[in-house]
């Protein structure tokens, strides 16, 4: 049995570090050795540590990666490359360990919720729309976009959330922008808004998007909004366990395809959310990747006019005895805001 090679996974992003052990450190090292884990960090933690982290914590200074793993007999190290510096990498090949990539491993690991991870992602979810629906009232002429999206992170932390990622609020052409910026530009009557954004609850994600209007909506946003709509419900009630993530990216682009509008439609269906707000699986016209129970993803179709406006629809799901959940509440009619 001794020519056997010994492997270990080293997690270093902190996120992935709390999805293991319930514990984050933006400083340290997680060691996975069969069953044992082994925590490593610095004076700032390690007292917290050792009382809420699932796993034996020591501070870097007394014991480092690199014996870490040679007293435990380690050659072989994976690390989930997209989230591992190079400076670890070359650290470890230089040190002599054999190195590979664990993303499957970690996908493997993650991608299905358990019932206390899938807890914390309904509350996140329930923050996040309640916060939504008590910055409406706010929204008025000339309010900036920055000053919405102050008020919607207040309320997170008011209802015991944190921020969970950057929030995008939209007005006018800026919502044709799937990544916009949000800036300082004012608010106008008759304008269309859209707002991407979540919170964190204890480590865990939502996201959710609405598109709505300030004033009269125009025909061609109300047809727009029509489409979008039929096509979140449509994905959302036909993707099903055991559907490759392509197949269910077709669902919605099919049906916006008939529209018209499916050259508008310029990202993938969803994405994974958990300690990330973009994990695995990615609901991509690429992926063959295969929806299982316990997944939690988002649905996210949109349309995109350059220059006139954008509409999204997102509801933050998850996949339980073989169909989509959803852990928002609303409805997908369209808000409409009277002008104030």
């Amino acid at each position: 049995m001794s020519d056997i090679i010994k492997s270990a996974l080293v997690v270093e992003d902190g996120d992935l570090i709390f999805n293991y052990v319930n514990y984050y450190v933006d400083d340290g090292f997680l060691v996975i050795i069969g069953d044992k884990r082994l925590l490593l960090t610095d004076g700032r933690y390690i007292e917290h540590a050792r009382l809420k982290a699932s796993a034996n914590s020591y501070l870097q200074s007394e014991v480092s990666l690199e014996k870490a793993l040679s007293e435990n007999g380690v050659k072989r190290v994976g690390l989930i490359y997209k989230n591992t510096s190079a400076k670890l990498l070359s650290r470890l090949i230089e040190g002599g360990f054999d190195v590979y990539d664990a993303e499957d491993e970690y996908q493997s690991f993650s991608s299905i919720k358990t019932a206390s991870q899938l807890q914390k992602i309904k509350k996140a979810c329930e923050i996040t729309e309640t916060a939504f629906y008590k910055t409406l009232p706010f929204i008025k002429t000339g309010v900036s976009e920055l000053e919405v999206s102050a008020v919607l992170e207040y309320n997170f932390k008011m209802l015991g959330g944190q921020v969970g990622f950057e929030t995008i609020v939209a007005f006018s052409s800026g919502g044709s922008v799937p990544h916009y910026k949000t800036s300082d530009k004012k608010l106008e009557s008759n304008t269309p808004i859209l707002m991407d954004f979540g919170c964190s609850y204890q480590g865990y994600l939502s996201d959710m998007t609405r598109t709505f209007y300030y004033g009269a909506p125009s025909d061609k946003f109300l047809s727009v909004y029509g489409s979008v709509k039929t096509a979140w419900h449509k994905a959302y009630s036909e993707i099903k366990s055991g559907m490759t993530c392509s197949e269910a990216d077709s669902i919605a682009r099919s049906y916006l395809n008939g529209c018209g509008l499916d050259k508008f439609f310029t990202h993938s269906l969803g994405h994974g959310i958990g300690v990330k707000i973009h994990e695995f699986p990615t609901l991509s016209p690429k992926s063959s990747t295969m929806l299982r129970d316990g997944m939690v993803f988002s649905i996210e179709p949109g349309v995109y006019l350059e220059n006139e406006f954008g509409v999204r629809i997102e509801d933050t799901v998850v996949l339980q005895n073989g169909r989509c959940v959803s852990l928002m509440t609303s409805d997908k009619e369209p808000i409409i805001l009277s002008v104030k």
